[in-house]
């Protein structure tokens, strides 16, 4: 088994016979260029694309988000058209954004060379007559929540790049066998599919799925029939089957997996639930005890992926999705027949043991015994959530390739299939559909979050109660990436509903006071955040509401410097939150910040750095890599280092830390940009690492634009203040008002920051 790279001929040369065998035409025989769906190039042509302005940064960020950095921008007519000249004539597949005066002036001299054209303007009607002349003008958008619904129709969730710019797609590190460090990340990916399982099997669901497939291979007539056969002949008892043969269910979903995006897993959920229920069910029945020899071959292995395995030996990996294997090498090889490594990528071998003695929760199933029936591929198939031990990673110089020796292990599974079992309670009394947008929530997945509570906001009855549960998800959304105007609008509308259905003291209405009085904490104005506080208290609560709002009650009176009562009120909430299964860590954590915060303030520096260091501890165990509560955990034990008067060991904790996060995330991830804006805070003026470490931080944080509206802002004050001391002073104004544009967009009219901004702005400009 494995990724091959032999050539075969194209399927559209393919008969299929809508009655062909599922064990027909072996999956052996694909491409590796099949298997890779190629992405389009997103265009957009805009007088302000190159602009800094927030607008052109929310547009740019939400093109490159949508079509993976595969975005090209053009504020000039004769560049774009030249480019497109030689972009046709390689032959890409185009997607176009263009304002509606650029549209006027460039779509007679493109012609049909363009299949797609999206005008984005301010003036619907203006343009309406330019979609009557063009045919490839498909819609004209006025904002840009309709422009990102128009092009996730066209691009058609094109996110199936086999290999994208981002770290261990085939892989998922796991670090340990003893300390998972990275099993947040992997628990939140298998309750994912246990989310999944709990979804009805709807007739809607399939057709869904279908719908999608369908679009994908609309010019494609051979998977066309096969999609057809799938509508048609398709029962869950037959999923193994459909995997098992060439067909588009095995390109797609594998690919889909790939991309760790859960969305695409949503949209697949009608068969992949099926598979994961039936491989479960089927290895159960096959009770393999015989220790096993499995192979793989893969022909392109990312470079930075194999290194990594090089340089983990005994530590734990899962991989993306469903693993095929071979019990026969003959057939891994011919996998990888004519490969060659390259800078890139390279060519490899997985050989795996597996003892099916020893493993209790590694679902496995043998093909052939399945079907009953030998097979060329003597295949063997893992389920999704298969962990492996790295065991060794040489190179065979007779082979010309890696051949990386691992086994099937349980190790560091006990813990996370405890947690999922006390998870799945919730999924008996809560709400299906909501728990799905919460857990992209919690995984970080802000944008894919928003998108699917929108979604839910269309199809929802206006008068239904889960609406105003919505909007203050939505809300929620909004405070943790700063746009708190936004959040507060939101959380009024879930206010209002509940008001006109519920008693003025249900629980669900002391979540959203509670909400609100979290949007005034973050504005500054603690006397309306204590109000509201206080009356969430009085509604009737469960425990876990109970304890949040203490506990941010605490965090009130220790702004106020009032510590005794911040401090019992926070104890207090602790012990409740440590009482509470599933146990609430993320709440735990931010419980155990704030009270190190009352000692630090203090100046009790050794008690503060205890409740640091434990809050820490547990991020790093409980908590996804990439979670915002990690870095304020990081933030906090720096600024005591500081405090302590050990500015250099601040500095290289964050250094250390910041290490780290290279090595697993996104050169431009958002968590780096903090890290890299730590830094530039604590490095000296004289020092150019505390500009060059600003102006990294202000660059992610621009292409995160709407993730970080403030910590934005707040980059770009740190930026003018620099050039301000260096009496460099038009620059300095520039990042101000940069920075005052943004704030008006999250803070009230007349806000005291305003203001504040507002007198920095009038100082420079006198000073220039």
């Amino acid at each position: 088994m494995g990724i091959s790279n032999s050539k075969t001929i194209a399927c559209e040369q393919i008969q299929c016979d809508p009655h062909i065998s599922l064990n027909t035409l072996p999956r052996h025989n694909l491409s590796l260029n099949e298997e890779r769906i190629e992405p389009f190039n997103l265009i957009w042509l805009d007088e302000h694309s190159q602009d800094n302005s927030l607008d052109s940064l929310r547009t740019q960020t939400l093109f490159r988000e949508m079509n993976n950095n595969n975005c090209l921008f053009f504020d000039r007519s004769d560049q774009f058209l030249f480019e497109i000249e030689k972009l046709t004539m390689e032959h890409r597949k185009l997607l176009v954004v263009m304002s509606g005066s650029f549209a006027k002036e460039v779509l007679s001299k493109i012609h049909n060379n363009i299949s797609t054209i999206v005008i984005f303007c301010r003036n619907y009607n203006k343009y309406t007559s330019l979609m009557d002349k063009h045919l490839n003008v498909v819609e004209i958008c006025t904002e840009h929540e309709k422009l990102k619904s128009c092009i996730q129709n066209e691009l058609l969730s094109l996110k199936f790049n086999l290999f994208t710019n981002q770290k261990f797609k085939t892989i998922r590190p796991l670090n340990s066998s003893n300390d998972i460090e990275n099993s947040g990340a992997y628990f939140s990916y298998i309750l994912f599919i246990e989310l999944l399982k709990q979804m009805p099997q709807t007739k809607q669901a399939k057709n869904i799925m279908l719908k999608k497939c369908e679009d994908y291979h609309r010019r494609n007539k051979a998977q066309m029939k096969s999609i057809e056969l799938f509508r048609n002949t398709y029962t869950s008892n037959k999923a193994i089957d459909w995997y098992t043969r060439d067909s588009f269910v095995y390109r797609l979903v594998n690919s889909a997996f790939r991309t760790e995006d859960v969305t695409l897993w949503y949209i697949f959920r009608y068969y992949v639930v099926d598979l994961c229920i039936q491989l479960e069910n089927v290895h159960k029945e096959q009770n393999i005890q015989n220790p096993l020899t499995l192979y793989r071959g893969q022909a392109q292995m990312p470079t930075y992926e194999l290194e990594y395995l090089k340089s983990n030996i005994g530590c734990l990996v899962s991989i993306n999705g469903f693993f095929s294997s071979s019990i026969d090498i003959d057939i891994a090889k011919n996998f990888i027949a004519g490969a060659v490594d390259t800078d890139d990528y390279k060519v490899v071998i997985f050989q795996i043991t597996v003892d099916g003695i020893r493993l209790q929760n590694t679902v496995f199933v043998d093909i052939n015994r399945y079907l009953n029936e030998p097979t060329d591929e003597q295949e063997v198939l893992f389920n999704i959530g298969s962990v492996f031990k790295i065991e060794s990673v040489k190179y065979d110089s007779d082979l010309g390739l890696s051949i990386i020796k691992m086994k099937a292990s349980d190790d560091g599974t006990y813990e996370i299939k405890k947690r999922i079992q006390l998870k799945k309670r919730d999924f008996r009394k809560d709400n299906i559909n909501l728990m799905f947008g919460r857990l992209l929530i919690d995984m970080n997945e802000y944008s894919k979050a928003e998108s699917y509570f929108q979604m839910m906001l269309q199809v929802l009855p206006k008068s239904h109660i889960d609406l105003a549960l919505v909007y203050d998800h939505i809300g929620d959304l909004n405070m943790r990436i700063t746009n708190w105007k936004e959040a507060f609008t939101n959380f009024n509308l879930a206010y209002e509903i509940k008001k006109k259905i519920l008693p003025l003291n249900h629980l669900i209405i002391a979540i959203t006071l509670n909400n609100i009085g979290n949007y005034y904490k973050a504005i500054g104005n603690y006397v309306q955040a204590l109000e509201y506080y206080t009356q969430a208290l009085q509604c009737k609560n469960d425990r876990f509401n109970m304890a949040r709002t203490q506990l941010n009650i605490g965090a009130i009176y220790a702004i106020n410097n009032d510590y005794e009562n911040a401090f019992s009120l926070c104890i207090e909430a602790r012990d409740i939150l440590q009482q509470i299964h599933p146990c609430p860590y993320d709440e735990i954590i931010h419980c155990q910040g704030i009270i190190g915060d009352i000692h630090l303030t203090q100046q009790e520096y050794n008690i503060a750095a205890d409740y640091y260091l434990t809050a820490f501890e547990m991020s790093k165990k409980f908590l996804l890599t990439s979670n915002r509560l990690r870095v304020n955990c990081i933030k906090s034990l720096a600024k005591l280092y500081n405090k302590r008067n050990a500015k250099q060991l601040a500095i290289d904790f964050c250094r250390n830390k910041l290490s780290f996060y290279e090595k697993y995330l996104p050169e431009n991830h958002i968590i780096i940009g903090h890290l890299s804006m730590i830094l530039g805070e604590f490095y000296e003026e004289i020092d150019d690492r505390k500009i060059n470490s600003l102006q990294r931080a202000l660059r992610i944080f621009e292409k995160n634009v709407h993730l970080e509206y403030a910590t934005t802002a707040n980059c770009l004050i740190m930026i003018a203040e620099y050039y301000q001391k260096q009496n460099v002073y038009e620059r300095a104004l520039k990042y101000y008002i940069r920075a005052i544009e943004i704030r008006k967009k999250i803070y009230p009219k007349d806000h005291s920051i305003l203001l504040e901004t507002q007198s920095l702005i009038d100082l420079v400009t006198s000073q220039t």
